[in-house]
């Protein structure tokens, strides 16, 4: 039997998508791949996941109790709270014994006896620390290097993801499973694709979070100086309203009639948006893989993005690329995408390479790094 034992941390403090989709779509992928998988999938008690939780017969939840409100008065059991903890923890979690740990999100069990895979998605905030210099972006740091240098299989999600890994803690290539994600199979190209609201105005289409690595501020800067702004709008798709700080950058901009955000969006109208766009733009400085690409792609959506390693790893040449420090580069690739981005070979050599990727691989590459440690 293959005995693994998931944190499920992910699922208790994110709402949607992200890394806790990984786990989402694997984990019940590898139990009908691998009928001797056995999948014991931990949460915190008294803390309700934010999502549902990946289900399967193989696989079993556990919630471990949370300690902290049955330590009191705290002046006398706080220095012994961590102690209880891992007391307590290791009494729900076991040893470890025959066991592999795989957490959602690098944590460790204490004195863990089997062994332990980690999936690293990305390496934003150590190649980037001016976006996250908080105190508490120490401590991540730091939980995450023990995690990475304490397994046995390192699981990355693109090659450019496994070579800032192996190059940032100087871990050998050996340790290092690179393991594509992929799309929801929703995202499908959709001909004649009409809006509920009857707005047939051309748009171009931005999808996910707006701060810091993300280069939105350079997207709304290209588009703010774009000749044809007048005759195309920007839609926003994010999971929260603007900022302040964008209100007043939108207003300055002049964009508020131009640019418009959607928030509370699932698959299928995300799927009809891909489907009308005049193109997706996709502006990042960094990304790990780049699931929104795929998305795309799949639906048949022409690509403006930014010409970075992963950009390139996933849409490969599918894509209209542009320097992601130029505001200018992306205003002349927004002009090439007007005209040559309906181009319908180039449609279908978008929508063949998102095909390529799948979740049911994911699954099975997932599998053999647990069955080669």
């Amino acid at each position: 039997m293959l005995d693994v034992v998931v944190d499920g941390v992910i699922f208790q403090f994110q709402s949607r998508g992200g890394v806790s989709r990984i786990y989402s779509e694997i984990l019940p992928r590898m139990c009908e791949q691998d009928e001797s998988l056995r999948i014991t999938l931990l949460t915190k008690e008294g803390r309700a996941p934010l999502q549902p939780l990946p289900e399967h017969s193989s696989i079993t939840r556990r919630a471990v109790p949370h300690l902290d409100p049955y330590l009191r008065p705290w002046r006398l059991w706080g220095r012994y709270a961590p102690a209880v903890k891992r007391l307590m923890d290791k009494l729900w979690i076991g040893d470890g014994t025959g066991k592999i740990w795989h957490s959602t999100y690098f944590t460790q069990p204490h004195r863990w006896r089997g062994k332990q895979v980690v999936t690293v998605v990305d390496m934003i905030y150590e190649l980037y620390p001016n976006f996250f210099d908080k105190p508490f972006d120490d401590e991540f740091r730091e939980q995450k290097r023990r995690a990475v240098s304490d397994a046995e299989a390192v699981i990355c999600i693109s090659e450019t993801t496994s070579r800032d890994v192996q190059d940032y803690y100087g871990i050998s290539s050996d340790r290092t499973f690179v393991v594509p994600l992929a799309h929801s199979e929703m995202f499908r190209p959709s001909d004649n694709e009409s809006n509920a609201d009857g707005d047939t105005r051309p748009f171009l289409l931005y999808v996910g979070r707006r701060a810091y690595y993300k280069n939105f501020d350079l997207l709304l800067d290209a588009y703010s100086s774009w000749t044809s702004r007048n005759d195309v709008d920007l839609i926003v798709v994010g999971d929260r309203n603007w900022t302040r700080e964008e209100e007043q950058r939108l207003a300055e901009l002049k964009l508020g009639e131009r640019v418009r955000l959607l928030t509370d969006i699932d698959d299928e109208q995300l799927r009809r948006l891909y489907g009308r766009a005049t193109a997706f733009v996709y502006p990042s400085l960094y990304e790990g893989f780049g699931i929104p690409l795929l998305e795309a792609l799949a639906c048949g959506c022409p690509v403006v993005a930014s010409d970075i390693p992963s950009s390139r790893e996933v849409a490969d040449d599918c894509a209209m690329y542009f320097d992601p420090s130029s505001a200018e580069d992306l205003r002349a690739v927004l002009d090439k995408v007007l005209t040559e981005g309906a181009n319908e070979a180039r449609r279908s050599a978008g929508i063949s390479r998102a095909a390529q990727f799948s979740w049911n691989e994911t699954a099975r590459q997932t599998l053999e790094v647990y069955h080669s440690v």
